[in-house]
């Protein structure tokens, strides 16, 4: 019995093997490197929304209360609402949340990518308010 369960092993082993060769990129990069950045999370101020082409957040991290302004594209449900609006209101300037940051597409009104590599805000959650 315990050689079926060696030849059983050595078999999936093979077909482990082998999947991991399968997923080998033409330019002989492992598929796995080759995948995006894992998405992170940030506590930040809001400090603006804009939209053109794209809709942005501005926003600045939460310890750092002097920071530089940062922009991110933002693809959220809150963010559809504002851009449909066309604009944010006021009362989420200076409100705090927490924030997914990831990679997305920056392309103008054409349609044509302009960045692939832009920052993008996946997901938010938004302190309540003070007060």
């Amino acid at each position: 019995m315990s050689k079926r369960i060696i030849i059983l092993t050595s078999g999936a082993a093979l077909l482990a093997l082998s999947a991991c060769a399968s997923s080998v990129s033409p330019d002989s990069e492992p598929a796995w490197s080759t995948t995006a950045q894992p998405e992170q999370r940030e506590h930040i101020v809001i400090t603006g929304f804009e939209c053109g082409d794209n809709c942005y957040l501005n926003y600045r991290p939460q310890d750092r209360p002097t920071g530089e302004r940062q922009t991110a594209l933002c693809s959220t449900g809150v963010c559809a609402d504002w851009y449909s609006e066309q604009e944010m209101p006021a009362a989420y300037i200076g409100r705090g949340a927490t924030v997914t940051l990831g990679i997305g597409q920056q392309v103008d009104g054409g349609g044509n990518v302009m960045s692939d590599d832009f920052p993008m805000i996946t997901g938010i959650e938004l302190d309540p308010p003070s007060g």
